[in-house]
């Protein structure tokens, strides 16, 4: 029983391998996303085209009225439209990083925030961040598995049957 016990409590060292230590840079930690963190911003990012839309046109209730006002745009009312979306799209923006990279979104927003960071910083952060979080190995994978999905119930449906015995 002894050996078991040890070899039932050893230490997996792939563990340490596979995994890229967390490490601080002006002082945002740069880490591994956890599934639910890059749920939870997907959902937030899923709004950002609501959230334009509505800030560059409040007044529209409905697609229709949508449509209609952007018809009338001419350059005054462009100008208009563009200061509007300068003044509330980069704080939606600004928000949706500090979500993401965890840190206070003041840090991009307050003007007197002792710790804000610069566009600088702001670009070295986001570079590492997604350098740790790089997704396309699993998102390629996804999508041979979608491609291998589809061929099989196309392949299904023609044959006009199940595969199964």
């Amino acid at each position: 029983m002894g050996i078991l016990s040890k070899f039932a409590h050893k230490k997996d060292d792939s563990l340490n391998v596979s995994s890229p230590r967390s490490y601080m840079l002006h002082g945002v930690k740069i880490h591994k996303l956890t599934v639910a963190k890059y749920v939870e911003w997907l959902k937030i990012a899923d709004d950002l085209p609501t959230i334009v839309f509505e800030n560059a046109f409040p007044e529209c209730e409905n697609m229709t009225q949508l449509i209609e006002q952007l018809t009338k745009l001419n350059k005054k009312t462009m100008l208009q439209l563009v200061g509007r979306l300068l003044t509330t799209v980069p704080t939606e923006v600004c928000t949706l990083l500090a979500n993401l990279f965890e840190f206070d979104e003041s840090r991009l927003l307050d003007t007197e925030a002792p710790d804000a960071l610069t566009l600088n910083e702001l670009l070295d952060i986001t570079t590492a961040f997604f350098e740790m979080n790089d997704y396309s190995d699993f998102f390629a994978s996804v999508q041979r598995l979608t491609k291998a999905y589809r061929r099989m119930t196309t392949n299904t449906k023609e044959s006009g049957g199940s595969s199964a015995g």
